[in-house]
């Protein structure tokens, strides 16, 4: 494969795609403590989950590289991870019916970091030159934030026995 080849130009394509760490959310929020047994909302900016495309020109071919994000892997530092085929959903204090396609439940207190990488499938095509395919899956940039876990407060329930009013 030579310098001026149309797999060279996706590859240089691919670099300039501007693929970013993306920002990191989590309910309870940044400063909450998360809560043992209690699931924790994991999300990324939904906007960030869109493909991105850039091009690269060697003399008369141009090749287009395109990365469409498939996942997120959520590494909890724990030893655990999640893997969540979307951004995840946002958490709002103002929907409490809402639900989340993107959570979990911490097993135990503790410090931990948490990170979270988005995969990119990423496919090129050439104009001027045949060419074209898929350059594979590759794991964009993964932020990295620390989490505390507190132990859940007890939930108390009425006896059997109180007062019924």
């Amino acid at each position: 494969v030579g310098p001026g080849s149309p797999v060279v130009g996706a590859q240089q394509g691919g670099k300039q795609l501007g693929v970013s760490a993306p920002q990191v959310e989590m309910a309870p929020p940044d400063g909450s403590p998360q809560l043992v047994g209690v699931a924790t909302w994991l999300w990324i900016d939904p906007a960030a989950w869109r493909p991105l495309s850039a091009s690269a020109s060697a003399g008369p071919v141009t090749t287009t590289a395109t990365a469409t994000p498939t996942k997120v892997v959520w590494d909890m530092g724990d030893g655990h991870s999640v893997t969540c085929d979307g951004p995840g959903t946002p958490y709002s204090a103002s929907d409490p019916s809402a639900t989340t396609d993107c959570s979990y439940v911490w097993p135990q207190a503790g410090s931990f970091t948490v990170t979270a990488a988005t995969y990119w499938a990423v496919t090129w095509t050439a104009s001027g030159a045949a060419g074209g395919g898929s350059l594979g899956v590759q794991a964009g940039p993964a932020p990295a934030g620390p989490v505390g876990v507190a132990g859940a407060p007890a939930v108390q329930n009425p006896t059997a026995g109180g007062d019924r009013g």
